[in-house]
């Protein structure tokens, strides 16, 4: 019973690791990333305001401590209760330093305050996954570990989210947030098997395919890398171009290494599901890899000749990391033994 409950919390977090990214593609696509100018709350609120009156400075109107405005442009914080006079107190309000945004879209603001809800619904399902394995005192510490390791990764990402925030969307932390979120898909997967109760034996593959599978793996975790500093350098392009079909045009090698890493992926894999259905090595989970690359490669072109659609962008992210998972699921398979 513990080991049925345990597992469903895992494909739990599973999942919602899948809605987060899901959640926070869409923040990028939309320029949400600032719609909340703090963290953890938003404006100094729990729940986000609704209206630009709400976050601009008014006389003869009721202030908390946190609470955060715009006036002349600047953001400002209030450094406790009271209610403002005919005009502005500085003495009232510290300057938020921070960074210097300062802008209230009330589209964006909500986008990334339900960006922000999906982590937190994470975050339960975490908690209750690593009380749960420390049941296995007893018969498997390295569950616990596992679990715990999860807890860290995912309060890593949280901190993170304020360093992007508090930085004003800087591209390396953005960068760095991806590779984490990667992580914490890679040691769920391996918590799943480990918790499954049939162990998996390898299978009599060669040791080249093995180690193709995992240069595989490596390529593609190199190609996401690449991936997000070519957005990096859209999101910087796109604040001075304003025609998305020339955005290309501004690229640098960065794009050229991650368009040609591609073929490379393409030419590996293509040897691969060939020996996976030659032998009869694994030839579902290979199937599925292959349309996760063909897929990612029409999204792809679609990016790279038709203006950076904005739908095509999510898609391009939610496919490589499913992409990721399937690759590094089946090296775990690889490398696994089945007890019979």
């Amino acid at each position: 019973m513990l080991s049925k409950w345990f597992k469903r919390l895992i494909i739990v977090n599973l999942i919602l690791v899948f809605v987060v990214i899901i959640a926070g593609s869409i923040v990028r696509v939309t320029d949400s990333g600032m719609g909340c100018p703090d963290w953890p709350k938003c404006f100094g609120k729990l729940i986000p305001p609704t209206s630009e009156d709400q976050v601009t400075w008014q006389g003869l109107a009721n202030y908390h401590k946190g609470q955060m405005i715009i006036h002349n442009e600047k953001l400002y914080t209030a450094l406790d209760h009271f209610t403002s006079v005919q005009s502005f107190d500085t003495s009232k309000w510290e300057e938020y330093t921070k960074h210097d945004y300062a802008i209230y879209n009330p589209i964006h603001t909500w986008i990334e305050f339900i960006n922000r809800l999906a982590t937190v619904a994470l975050g339960f399902p975490v908690m209750g996954m690593f009380a749960l394995s420390l049941l296995y005192w007893r018969k498997d510490r390295v569950k616990i570990a596992l679990a715990f390791a999860v807890v860290f990764l995912v309060g890593f990402q949280a901190w993170l989210g304020k360093l992007v925030v508090d930085s004003n969307l800087q591209g390396q932390t953005i960068t760095i947030h991806m590779i984490g979120v990667f992580a914490i898909i890679a040691v769920l997967l391996i918590l799943l098997h480990r918790v499954r109760e049939n162990r998996f034996r390898k299978k009599e593959t060669n040791k080249i395919f093995s180690r193709l599978s995992i240069a595989s793996l490596v390529l593609t975790l190199l190609m996401v890398i690449v991936g997000t500093q070519v957005r990096e350098q859209i999101d910087v392009i796109a604040k001075e171009v304003l025609d998305r079909s020339v955005w290309i045009q501004h690229l640098d090698w960065m794009f050229i290494l991650h368009r040609s890493m591609i073929y490379l992926i393409v030419a590996l894999n293509l040897y691969l599901i060939h020996q996976a259905y030659k032998n009869n090595w694994y030839k579902s989970q290979y199937f599925l890899i292959g349309l996760m690359i063909a897929l990612e490669a029409i999204v792809g072109v679609a990016l790279a000749h038709f203006g950076f659609p904005k739908v095509a962008q999510p898609i391009h992210l939610l496919l490589s990391t499913i992409l990721f998972a399937l690759q590094f699921n089946l090296i775990i398979k690889l490398q696994a033994q089945r007890v019979v």
